[in-house]
């Protein structure tokens, strides 16, 4: 049997930490047994931010250290996040977590399940 996955996007680790949440703890809560992976693409935009003067700094900081602390797994993937989650959405059993609205419409145009990170943490 293939494990079931929960892909986080970047905008989700941005959202939640902007809130005080933390998304993977979220993430796990309302999808146990999921396990939880991002592409190399969101640790790679995490870490240009964590270097950068953008308002986003500290919770770039914090996202790259949450994805250590709750031991996700970081996935190859060179190209772009949105397109890297796109092109594998289909090969695997696996629900989507961002607050990338046209991503997200996409996603649902292609009939796969997506989930946002709401102010009050829930996932909708």
């Amino acid at each position: 049997m293939m494990m079931k996955l929960a892909i986080l996007d970047t905008s989700s680790i941005l959202f939640g930490l902007a809130n005080n949440l933390d998304p993977f703890e979220r993430l796990r809560e309302s999808f146990p047994g999921y396990k939880i992976v991002v592409s190399q693409g969101v640790v790679r935009e995490l870490a240009e931010m964590s270097g950068s003067r953008k308002k986003e700094k500290v919770q770039a900081k914090i996202g790259l250290a949450l994805i250590k602390k709750h031991l996700v797994t970081v996935l190859k993937g060179e190209e772009y996040v949105d397109s890297w989650i796109l092109g594998n959405v289909k090969k695997w059993d696996c629900i989507v977590c961002t607050n990338d609205v046209g991503l997200k419409q996409k996603l649902k145009a292609m009939g796969s399940k997506a989930v946002s990170l709401s102010r009050s943490g829930m996932l909708r």
